[in-house]
């Protein structure tokens, strides 16, 4: 690996680093394990399907730059699109733990990515309790998305499905960095949104129109400009404590802490 991936590694472990932070404490021996197994650095051309749908998992990859999409093609040609990878997430993690995926995961842009081949990843794992308790919060992050999208696409009216997903990819952007929320690059088209909410292209237009006429949000041609943040969380109901983790001070709190002490 050259100083130019190395640096590369070290940025996107960082923004890792950042999402765990609220929930455990790390040091540079986590940092030196994730660099010990990042087995190179690779990239992929937007439209490349990194896992197909009922198809065989490879290694686990860790998202540098670009988005990655996790969705369900049904047989009828409809598709749900359930989650977006960013920069910071693991690609298919789930190659730990089963053969084949549910989903097809495929790469909405350019993307660059870390390989973390699955078996030394797992041996890591064994050997060290903090990255496994890492990990062990990514899944449950994972979850908490997925757990409101359920929410959304039963009890969430369009405008409210729309207003909170925009919400989260914001929120999400925000720990990778990004500062400017005002003015945001959203490589998605409004058919992939409506696919995130379960409405037609049709429906997701008109939300948006409505949105930007009540001076919201504006959305075109993938950039989204937000013209009152504060109105936008209310129309979604948006709390965004599902993404950043806080530390639990409770006395029947599990803290991962306890685990470096023990060593």
């Amino acid at each position: 690996m050259d100083l130019q991936d190395k640096a590369g590694l070290a940025a996107v472990t960082e923004v890792l680093l950042r999402k765990i932070s609220g929930f455990l404490e790390v040091d540079d021996e986590i940092k030196s394990t994730i660099a010990g197994i990042c087995d190179d650095h690779q990239e992929f051309r937007a439209g490349t399907v990194l896992v197909p749908q009922g198809g065989h998992y490879g290694d686990v990859l860790l998202l540098e730059s670009g988005w990655v999409l996790r969705a369900r093609h049904m047989e009828n040609g409809a598709r749900q699109i359930v989650n977006v990878v960013l920069p910071g997430d693991f690609v298919a993690m789930n190659a730990l733990l089963f053969a084949t995926s549910d989903f097809e995961l495929s790469c909405k842009t350019d993307i660059t990515a870390f390989r973390l081949p699955s078996n030394r990843l797992g041996t890591a794992l064994m050997r060290n309790a903090i990255l496994s308790a890492a990990l062990f919060w990514v899944n449950a992050h994972e979850e908490s998305l997925l757990a409101e999208r359920i929410v959304s696409l039963g009890r969430r009216s369009a405008r409210e499905r729309a207003t909170h997903v925009l919400c989260e990819l914001i929120s999400r952007l925000e720990i990778t960095g990004i500062s400017n929320i005002e003015q945001l690059v959203i490589p998605m088209s409004q058919e992939e949104f409506s696919d995130i909410l379960g409405i037609s292209v049709v429906h997701m237009n008109k939300t948006l129109r409505a949105l930007e006429q009540d001076g919201i949000l504006s959305f075109r041609n993938s950039l989204l400009r937000v013209l009152d943040k504060k109105r936008l969380e209310t129309e979604a109901g948006f709390n965004d404590g599902y993404i950043h983790f806080t530390r639990r001070e409770d006395q029947n709190a599990w803290r991962p802490t306890r685990l470096i002490d023990a060593r």
